[in-house]
């Protein structure tokens, strides 16, 4: 085993992907801060694996840093599962640096594969600082929040590492910003390993597969759960019901509307499991009437649209959800805080808020009338303070600012907001 490790440590021929800069810049600036920990998180497929490669291609090329020093190792491969304890961990580790006096870089792929990892972990952070840079990847957010914060408590920095942006999905592509390279990039996916396939039938079953992993490796193996067909279920409804303002027992409703039998409180974990594993994110409701959040309701959003691109493939029904979906990544990409404001029948889409900075947000499809255009901009004329409003949509014009100074954006030019 550590023969096969020192051979596919040697880098030679290092794959490391498109080059996801944004990312890589804020890592780099860790880089020798050795009391902390770095931990990429994340969804599956999201190629964490290729900005770890990255990492070690810039220590090697650009600092110099012998590669004997560098242990990668991926606990999603076959060939490592029988490193599958913290114990058997520490000896390979042990082995492999056997001959190296001082300074070590360790790279823990997909790290919740191996038990008790955070105590391993915390021992060499907190006895052999000096020695040992320490990055780990992983796609569940309970186990590493859970385990980061109880055995390392702040001595980690968190990274999430989202699917490709539109910029990104640009770049791939060499294509120009505008209407239509968003609409397709809406209707297809920011995962990368999706650019590589040529057609859509081998796209579809890579997103199919990812959901079995997701609901089979993922969740029920990791929770037990006995009732595969009902987990998948909720997953493929959830799917379907992006950007719905739903409590518990109104989703727990609708599904019985379909034949669904489920408890409160198993659609409840079932909510919670696939949040944790980054496939759904939610977003509270902030009532200004009580002014508070009320935490029963919530919208629930992809974080990747391609499950809902190759499971319900229908551009009419769906481009509402969609584009409210992409201008709530958008945001959630750049690290913003997101609520949605609600007063009676009135509703804010988002409220985006960073430092000191807060913006209100409108989405819609197009303005096509005045009576569009007054619906929308109306909830943004009611409120009274100073910050900024815009309504965002895929209009062909972008309209002027009005007396109220509301904004209007074209959905392919978000980042003049910033």
């Amino acid at each position: 085993m550590l023969d096969y490790i020192k051979k596919i440590n040697n880098f030679e021929n290092l794959r490391v992907g498109f080059k996801r800069k944004k990312y890589l810049d804020k890592i780099k600036k860790t880089i020798w801060i050795l009391s902390l920990i770095k931990v990429l998180v994340w969804q599956r497929r999201v190629w964490k694996s290729f900005i770890l490669k990255q990492i070690i291609k810039y220590l090697i090329d650009e600092k110099k840093i012998d590669n004997k020093n560098i242990l990668y190792l991926n606990f999603e491969l076959e060939i490592l599962s029988n490193i599958w304890n913290s114990k058997n961990l520490k000896k390979i580790i042990y082995d492999y640096f056997k001959d190296i006096k001082w300074k070590k870089y360790i790279f823990l792929d997909e790290i919740q594969e191996i038990e008790w990892w955070e105590k391993l972990v915390n021992s060499f952070r907190a006895t052999e600082t000096d020695d040992y840079e320490i990055f780990i990847t992983g796609s569940n957010s309970k186990i590493l929040s859970w385990e980061l914060a109880t055995y390392l408590s702040w001595r980690y920095i968190e990274f999430e590492i989202f699917p490709f942006s539109f910029d990104e999905y640009l770049e791939y592509y060499k294509l120009e910003k505008n209407k239509q390279n968003l609409l397709n990039y809406i209707n297809f996916s920011g995962l990368p390993e999706l650019y590589n396939l040529p057609d859509k039938e081998l796209q579809y079953s890579f997103i199919k597969s990812l959901k079995d992993t997701i609901i089979l490796k993922d969740l029920v193996k990791r929770y037990s759960l006995k009732d595969v067909d009902l987990l998948e279920k909720v997953f493929l409804f959830l799917v379907n019901n992006i950007w719905n303002l739903l409590s518990i027992n109104s989703l727990r409703k609708k599904l019985l509307q379909e034949w669904i039998k489920i408890t409160s409180m198993t659609l409840w974990n079932y909510i919670k499991y696939f949040i944790e594993i980054f496939v759904f994110s939610s977003v509270s409701r902030y009532d200004l009437h009580w002014k508070k959040i009320l935490e029963w309701e919530k919208k629930y959003y992809l974080n990747d649209l391609g499950f809902l691109n190759f499971f319900f493939s229908s551009f009419e029904n769906y481009i509402s959800k969609k584009i409210e979906n992409y201008v709530y990544n958008f945001f959630k990409m750049n690290w913003y805080n997101i609520t949605i404001w609600k007063l009676k029948d009135k509703e804010i889409d988002f409220i985006v808020e960073k430092d000191t900075r807060k913006i209100y947000i409108q989405v819609a499809y197009l303005l096509a009338s005045k009576e569009v255009i007054e619906r929308e901009y109306w909830n943004l004329r009611t409120i009274k303070d100073s910050f900024e409003k815009y309504v965002i949509s895929l209009d062909d014009i972008q309209l002027k600012t009005d007396e109220y100074w509301i904004r209007h954006l074209q959905m392919w030019k978000m980042w003049d907001i910033f």
